[in-house]
Order: C-alpha cells, then sequence, then structure tokens
C-alpha cells in the first residue's frame, strides 16, 4: 500500500509532558548536544535533571605497571575529576533554574547508567550517540546495551544534530498480538506526535504486514486460497490501525501513513531513507529466556542500519536485567552548589 495522510482531529495531549526525571549521560566526546536537548525538555516538563558519567575500571594490567597509587585510587580520582567536569557543565544552566544534580559511577557504562536509573526512579535517558561509523550508522556498544538493559525510555541523539527535527518516523507492530504490545504502539504513537507536534515536524507512522511462511503456504494451498487468507489477514490489520489511529491523529496534513506489504525491518529501513528521517521513534522488546542479550527481531536488525536519532520505548512491566546496587556510585560528603 502507497503512503497516504490520516483522517484525524488536530489537538493531542503533550505526551512529552510526563517525564519528571530525566537523566542525561555525559560522557561522550560530545555532551553539549544531548545537555541541551534534555535541557530543554526538563524546563518544558519542570522536571528534574541529572548529568552522569561513568569511570570504566582501570585494568588490571595497567594497575600493576604503576606505583603512583592503588587501582582503585586512581579510579577515584579520575572520578573526582569528572565530577568537576560535570559541574562545570552544570553551570552553563545556572541561571535556568532548573533542579540539577550529578552523578559520577565506577563501572560499566550502561551498567552503572541502568543502576542509576533503578535508584533514583529516572524516567527517560538522554544521551548522544556513542559510535557513528564512515557510514554515519550506530556502531556504539554503550547505546546498544542500554536499548536492552535500561526499563526506561532510551533517548539517543545524532552528535550533529542542530535544531528541531524535521522528519520524526513512528515504527508500530500493526499485527500486536497480545495488549502489552498494542499498549507500546500506543506509547510509540504518542511519544512521535507530540515531538512531531513540538518541533513542527512531518510524522510519518510505518507499519508493516505480512502472513507467515506465505510463500510455502502458496505451493502447497494453491493460490485462490492463500489470496483469500491474504485478504481477510489484510482486513483485520486496517482494523487494528483503525482503533489505535483514532483521535487526535487525524485530519492533520503533518501526519503520513505508511502501510506496506513485507518484513517490519525492511519497510521500517525504507521508509526512513525515502523520507529522510531524523529521529525514529520504535519499542525494544528483550525476548524471554535470554534476558538482556537480544532485544528483538525488528530492533535488531533496523537499529545497526538507521542513520538518524532514536527513541526508544518499553513495554509497561520491563524488568531490567541488571541488579540495582548501590556500591559504584560516588559520593561527595560536600553538596552540590545550588543550580
Amino acid at each position: 500500500m502507497n503512503s497516504q495522510s490520516l483522517p484525524c482531529q488536530t489537538s493531542a495531549p503533550n505526551t512529552m509532558q510526563n517525564f519528571t526525571n530525566i537523566l542525561v549521560y555525559a560522557g561522550t566526546e560530545q555532551p553539549q548536544v544531548a545537555v541541551s536537548r534534555a535541557t530543554d525538555m526538563a524546563l518544558e516538563n519542570n522536571a528534574k535533571l541529572t548529568l552522569m558519567d561513568v569511570v570504566k575500571p582501570i585494568p588490571k594490567a595497567l594497575g600493576m605497571m604503576t606505583d603512583v597509587a592503588k587501582p582503585e585510587e586512581l579510579e577515584k580520582l579520575v572520578a573526582a575529576d569528572r565530577r568537576r567536569r560535570l559541574l562545570d557543565l552544570a553551570a552553563d544552566y545556572s541561571d535556568t533554574g532548573l533542579t540539577l544534580d550529578v552523578a559520577v559511577a565506577i563501572g560499566d557504562p550502561a551498567t552503572e547508567i541502568t543502576r542509576q536509573v533503578l535508584r533514583e526512579e529516572h524516567d527517560l535517558v538522554v544521551k548522544t550517540a556513542d559510535g557513528f561509523s564512515a557510514a554515519e550508522r550506530f556502531f556504539g556498544s554503550i547505546a546498544k546495551s542500554l536499548l536492552r538493559l535500561c526499563p526506561c525510555p532510551v533517548w539517543l541523539l545524532k552528535p550533529d544534530i542542530h535544531g528541531e527535527f524535521d522528519q520524526v518516523v513512528a515504527a508500530i507492530d500493526v499485527e500486536a498480538a497480545n495488549q502489552q504490545h498494542r499498549e507500546l504502539n500506543r506509547q510509540i504513537l504518542e511519544r512521535a506526535y507530540s515531538i512531531a507536534q513540538r518541533d513542527k515536524a512531518q510524522l510519518h507512522v510505518v507499519a508493516a504486514w505480512q502472513m507467515w511462511m506465505e510463500d510455502s503456504i502458496r505451493r502447497h494451498a494453491g493460490d485462490d486460497a492463500v489470496d483469500l487468507a491474504r485478504k481477510d489477514h489484510e482486513m483485520k490489520v486496517h482494523q487494528a490501525l483503525d482503533e489505535l489511529l483514532q483521535t487526535p491523529y487525524a485530519d492533520a496534513a503533518d501526519v503520513h501513513l505508511h502501510l506496506r506489504h513485507g518484513s517490519p525491518a525492511d519497510v521500517i529501513r525504507s521508509v526512513a531513507d525515502e523520507v529522510e528521517a531524523d529521529l525514529m521513534v520504535m519499542g525494544t522488546v528483550c525476548r524471554s529466556g535470554i534476558a538482556g542479550i537480544l532485544i528483538g527481531n525488528t530492533a535488531e536488525t533496523v537499529i545497526p542500519d538507521i542513520t538518524c536519532s532514536l527513541l526508544a520505548l518499553k513495554p509497561k512491566g520491563f524488568l531490567s536485567p541488571v541488579e540495582m546496587s548501590q556500591t559504584s556510585l560516588i559520593e561527595d560528603d560536600e553538596p552540590l552548589p545550588l543550580i
């Protein structure tokens, strides 16, 4: 099916207004993009903002090569330096009136960020994408691990992003079989629509459908039987979309539907390239049985190839495989300056 505009109403709840405790990871080479965007959202939401950095443990081989200090002492020295860096960065926003804190931990970055989220109940993590290749693809290990581990939404921003988004893609699973995943579809659509409205961007709702083992079944059951079943399946897909795309997603010239037959990963990549997307909103769902290792067929296939920023959502009730720990956070006895 070709792309089409959605018939719907014009008003929508501002779903970006329900973030109350935002965490921004500032341990990248270009943290300003993430910090700036997170600051804007915190101001809009009257939310608390925390800047975080993580010091990777000193390799044992390096620790044995120095007589200056023990590895643990060196790590704490580096952590103290990172804390001062965060405070300097926070000082740039001292006139905003934000409630702002800083946090430094020692360990694996994605794990420690997730522990911070669990400990302080953050509802959004913002981070500059950490691993663009020459072809500008996502390859960062921290980003990939966060998508698997973090229970709250993760927003990965391209390092060179400037200003507002122009083309926002919302990737939904129109064939979602359970209530949890249907609710995730609603979350994706609401978030994407809210961002598009805020930035005056075009919103592209992408949905793919296909019959299970259609080619194999056609060879055994014949064209007539498969064509009839396919027609029935497509009708159910349209019914599911009609239920999802109610008010307020209508009569808006800046909202477009891309419903196509094919594999979800292929359709999402194709539409993102066609519209030159600069933000994709999609769900990441860890597979049961291998918690924290894989994030679902569509997401793990699409994410390595996208060339835009990404806002990844988890379904309600998602449990992170990271166990909460208080031991890795570096505490400071002195109170932080009021910012």
